[in-house]
């Protein structure tokens, strides 16, 4: 004889829970609750009430104290459905204006005598599905960056830099002031490569790896463009020498590649986590490659608005170890992160729930 119905409220957001006696639970609730679990645990730990660190994310958390009921013992495994819909709220702040690359394999590089030697060989990597910023982090965010943690300048914003713009005496960056000044949807730029990576920290994503990159930029075709194999089509899709008028421009101006990506293609290069080789293709991984583990400058990947066509093709790389008035940055996450963590910060990341 069944169980009388028994009527239970949720500890976390109240709603009456109704079931029939011991009844049980949908299958997929108790992996819901330990990938919820696993991912809040990883992620915020106890979920402070303030941010103790200047370059912290803003609020992507649940409210105190539900990281660790979760977690434990005592959850009450019929809340399944409020935490998981929790999970997918913070994963769509998370995830709004990325777009997702799936999983699959790829192609990276140039056939030889149609790229540079350091594109060489051509060869297929295995990458797991990641989401890439669909635009480049713009001048107005990343300046609401440096007014949170009071560091992490651009070298032209720097209040004790020789190269502001304002108060430096530097020449470099005076005549970008125009754009610098009054165009907070323009990329930013003289970002150092550190301090972009603490940008897309303080947003818990990270700088995406070169094959990453590439493979995003290529929009799942393999020409030397994302809209072909000439450059015929460049000034629909990007802002390079011949239209640019030696400077940057307003993110998302041009027409996107089949992802969905603005500016993969000139305005600025993008700074990506890897070192740079010269050969590294020729010793490449097959599986979701990162790149030297040292090296003396980082690959910067894309072109910019005061180079040519073939500095902006999908495969080109170029490389530095200095900001630059041409180099920008985006952030990217893995997919498998948002349950597992694993693209958290080595620095710890303490999360608000405000």
């Amino acid at each position: 004889m069944p169980s009388p119905v028994e009527n239970r409220h949720c500890p976390h957001c109240g709603k009456v829970l109704r079931r029939e006696g011991r009844a049980s639970l949908h299958p997929v609730i108790p992996v819901l609750l330990l990938c919820a679990a696993f991912f809040f645990w990883t992620r915020g730990g106890n979920l402070p009430a303030a941010v103790s660190n200047p370059q912290a994310a803003p609020s992507v958390g649940l409210p105190a104290g539900i990281a660790e009921y979760i977690s434990s013992v005592a959850a009450d495994k019929s809340c399944g459905t409020c935490i998981a819909a929790a999970v997918l709220t913070t994963s769509r702040d998370l995830l709004k204006d990325m777009a997702r690359v799936p999983a699959g394999e790829y192609q990276i590089g140039t056939p030889e005598s149609l790229g540079d030697p350091d594109e060489y060989p051509p060869h297929q990597v295995h990458l797991d599905a990641f989401y890439i910023d669909k635009y480049k982090t713009t001048i107005d965010d990343y300046l609401k960056f440096t007014k949170t943690t009071l560091d992490n300048y651009p070298e032209w914003a720097d209040p004790k830099g020789d190269m502001n713009i304002t108060t430096g005496n530097d020449p470099y960056y005076k005549r970008l002031a125009p754009v610098l000044t009054t165009c907070p949807t323009c990329p930013v730029v003289g970002v150092a490569f550190d301090d972009a990576q603490a940008y897309c920290r303080s947003k818990n994503k990270r700088l995406p790896t070169e094959a990453e990159w590439e493979a995003a930029a290529r929009g799942g075709s393999n020409s030397a463009f994302s809209f072909g194999d000439t450059a015929a089509l460049g000034t629909e899709y990007a802002w390079f020498e011949v239209n640019s008028e030696n400077r940057p421009h307003p993110v998302g101006l041009k027409k996107p590649n089949a992802y969905g990506l603005y500016d993969m293609h000139g305005n600025v290069f993008d700074w990506v986590s890897d070192f740079y080789d010269h050969d590294y293709y020729k010793t490449s991984p097959k599986n979701n490659p990162k790149g030297p583990p040292a090296g003396k400058s980082h690959v910067i990947r894309g072109g910019s608005f005061a180079f040519d066509a073939d500095s902006m093709r999908s495969a080109n790389r170029a490389n530095t170890n200095k900001p630059n008035d041409d180099i920008g940055f985006r952030c990217a996450v893995s997919e498998n992160s948002l349950i597992s963590g694993s693209d958290a910060p080595s620095e710890p990341i303490v999360i608000s729930r405000n």
